[in-house]
């Protein structure tokens, strides 16, 4: 298969998915007691399900037509980085691989967890109820600043012009499901659910640099990578019943949100503030899950050992 056929398997699924489930029924008559693949099958399986989640998010969309893409349009203008100017770096041919990027999370949502299965430190358990978390809770919070990101809002001026806009709604069909962006929360937990295996571990990073550049160049603003960051560690912290931590991160989404929502003025007013707590988020998020890694013990873990 040549790599441009590879690509439109990914983006016209059917084929891929044919495939994929054709591999697992061969896997499990070489091995009939396994069952790794039929686990595999039952993922996909529940991914079938996507029809019901077009359903809600047009319901979503119809409940609350008006959009805030030109508040997160003016914070990531006032960030200095914005989707317009990172979209604007790619080639013709680079979109078309970005756009397979980002067009595969679910295939590879289903390799991760069936390489945790595999794994002998995997974690396929918490992996999928990380899943859970970030696909439940996610669409909840695109609910408190429903946006659609910059290609339906503004059209063919992305990401070539430059709009002149001010803090006002606009009306838009399409679906809420910028901030945060639960491409890039996903693809953390790649990362997160990578263990010691530093080939998993590079791949994983690979991959979440891609999926960064595809969300930017097709439907997302910096800040909702930027609040994606702590929604991605709350999701697999509450996997772990770290609850405390998860807490502070959700919180931190939540403020986000909140201050988006209710205070764009001010914080587009004030740039450097801004960008400093853009950056403090995404740096705290990560120092929270500094003993999370998976196989690194955390610090409750090492109070349990050393009481035994």
């Amino acid at each position: 298969m040549t790599s441009h056929s590879f690509l439109s398997a990914i983006a016209n699924p059917g084929l891929f998915w044919t495939l994929v489930i054709f591999g697992l029924c061969v896997w499990m008559l070489f091995r009939p007691h396994g069952t790794d693949a039929p686990k595999i099958i039952i993922l996909i399986l529940i991914f079938a399900f996507q029809p019901f989640t077009r359903i809600v998010m047009t319901a979503e969309s119809r409940a609350f037509p008006l959009k805030f893409d030109y508040y997160l349009y003016l914070i990531d203008k006032s960030l200095g980085v914005s989707a317009f100017l990172v979209a604007r770096l790619f080639a013709e041919w680079q979109r078309s691989m970005l756009f397979a990027v980002y067009q595969s999370l679910t295939a590879v949502m289903i390799a991760w967890y069936a390489a945790n299965l595999v794994r002998k430190d995997g974690k396929p358990g918490r992996l999928l109820l990380a899943y859970l978390v970030i696909f439940v809770v996610g669409p909840c919070l695109y609910l408190i600043v429903p946006a659609c990101g910059p290609r339906h809002a503004f059209g063919n001026a992305f990401p070539g012009g430059n709009p002149h806009v001010s803090l006002t709604l606009v009306r838009l069909t399409d679906w809420p499901n910028a901030i945060p962006s639960l491409h890039l929360a996903t693809a953390l937990l790649f990362v997160f659910f990578a263990g010691q295996n530093r080939l998993l571990r590079g791949l994983a990073w690979t991959y979440v640099a891609g999926t960064a550049a595809a969300t930017l160049a097709f439907e997302h603003y910096m800040i909702d990578l930027i609040v994606a960051v702590p929604f991605a560690c709350f999701a697999t912290l509450v996997t772990s019943r770290d609850i405390r931590p998860a807490i502070v991160n959700l919180a931190g989404v939540l403020a986000w949100l909140l201050a988006i929502r209710f205070g764009t003025s001010q914080l587009v007013a004030h740039p450097a503030v801004l960008r400093i707590l853009a950056l403090a988020t995404v740096v705290l998020a990560g120092l929270s899950m500094t003993t999370k890694r998976e196989g690194v013990p955390s610090r409750r873990q090492l109070v349990r050992c050393q009481g035994v």
